[in-house]
């Protein structure tokens, strides 16, 4: 195994598994080669750790800068290699991305473009469109719905929700990764899709 994988797990344990039990399907989604585009919805501030400890491929996630400096979590990024971005200069970050793709890599996107403060999907923002529209014509996009995390110490939910959260010791999440669309999807299609993995 790389060192990033072994990296992956042992913080993946040590952070998550004694507060959250992974419940993923469509695994076989994701390809195994190919380079693919995973996007999907931003409901807390780990979603990036929990799709990463669910999936067998390194995925380089696209992080904001501010984001990826947070000394909480920027050794887990640095040791998948994340990619960080800010949108005052987000054309470098974007060709660094279609070199990614390009080289037959996992980069996950929250199009979205911040963590939801209502539990809803956003509308997506047009970045994803661009990348694809200069990567390869073989990128296959993979959508994906992070479920049950809403109102959790980790999201954006106001104190009265996440007050009236039931406790359980061990939090079952499910992830649904979505069958994959291709390079063309639009805005409208990714979105469509992300939100039939929400449930």
């Amino acid at each position: 195994k790389s060192d990033s994988i072994v990296v992956r797990q042992i913080a993946g344990y040590l952070l998550f598994v004694w507060r959250y039990r992974l419940k993923v399907k469509g695994i076989e989604n994701i390809p195994k080669t190919a380079p693919a585009l995973l996007l999907g919805n931003h409901i807390s501030w780990i979603d990036f750790a929990l799709i990463q400890w669910a999936t067998p491929r390194t995925i380089r996630f696209v992080v904001h800068e501010d984001y990826y400096n947070m000394l909480i979590f920027k050794w887990i990024l640095i040791a998948v290699g994340a990619v960080p971005i800010r949108p005052s200069n987000s054309r470098n970050a974007m060709q660094n991305i279609v070199s990614l793709l390009n080289k037959n890599c996992v980069v996950g996107i929250f199009p979205e473009g911040h963590i939801s403060t209502n539990g809803e999907l956003s509308d997506l923002k047009r970045g994803f469109e661009m990348i694809l529209s200069e990567s390869r014509d073989d990128v296959v996009v993979v959508p994906f719905g992070i479920n049950d995390m809403w109102g959790t110490f980790f999201s954006k939910a106001p104190k009265a929700i996440k007050k009236k959260q039931k406790f359980c010791f061990r939090r079952d999440i499910h992830i649904n990764i979505g069958s994959p669309l291709n390079a063309n999807a639009t805005r409208s299609e990714v979105k469509k899709s992300i939100s039939d993995l929400l449930i």
